[in-house]
């Protein structure tokens, strides 16, 4: 096993013990950190979240490249692991940044309430391990028109948040009991506009992590 594969094999196995506690702890209310109320919900309705879904993604993406360096003894994976690892990058980048310049400067709580106890691990420091295992240690050659399922998560998630917040409409108007990430403050009307930002925005999120690793891996 080269350093390569030996770094790959501690990042992910990393990722994937991060994923897990995190959704655990969150799952049974477990605070480490004080207390946090906002984007956190113990047991099942803690998957009402994309980030929850985009992390616990990303954790058992991460399981099988390290089961197969373990198996295989191969640095490259095939094409359809690299693509899930690109498409797992792409979310929690998206889980990321969205929570680093949306959610968290317009919290109530302040800017680091979004950065307590599990939310710590998947707002920030899992992705930025999933960037840096991804681009750094994870040689691929994904074609480009492969690129854009990179977005298949975001998209899948859409569906069902905006079917949870038009079967929830309040005299026609949206509410923020299920639209939680205030996406649709301007009513249902604007869904089709912010989903395709948001896709486009998730795609270029996967173009420049892609190209980011054909450069660091050339």
């Amino acid at each position: 096993m080269n350093t390569k594969q030996k770094l790959s094999l501690i990042l992910n196995l990393l990722i994937f013990v991060l994923a897990a506690f995190s959704a655990v702890a969150m799952f049974v209310g477990f605070s480490f950190m004080g207390e946090s109320s906002r984007f956190t919900a113990i047991g099942f309705e803690e998957f009402k979240y994309f980030t929850v879904d985009s992390n616990v993604f990303a954790g058992l993406v991460s399981l099988l490249i390290v089961l197969r360096i373990l198996c295989k003894k191969e640095t490259k994976s095939p094409l359809w692991l690299s693509v899930l690892k690109l498409a797992a990058t792409t979310a929690v980048t998206l889980t990321m940044m969205v929570t680093v310049f949306f959610l968290a400067p317009t919290s109530s709580g302040g800017y680091f309430s979004l950065f307590l106890n599990s939310n710590l691990f998947m707002h920030l420091i899992i992705p930025l391990l999933c960037i840096v295992s991804f681009v750094f240690f994870e040689p691929c050659n994904i074609p480009f028109k492969l690129t854009a399922t990179a977005a298949v998560p975001m998209l899948l998630y859409a569906v069902y948040y905006g079917g949870n917040i038009l079967l929830h409409l309040e005299n026609g108007q949206t509410s923020s009991k299920y639209d939680w990430y205030g996406f649709l403050g301007g009513g249902m009307q604007t869904f089709p506009v912010v989903i395709i930002g948001i896709a486009l925005l998730t795609w270029g999120f996967a173009l420049a992590l892609w190209k980011a690793n054909r450069i660091a891996n050339k």
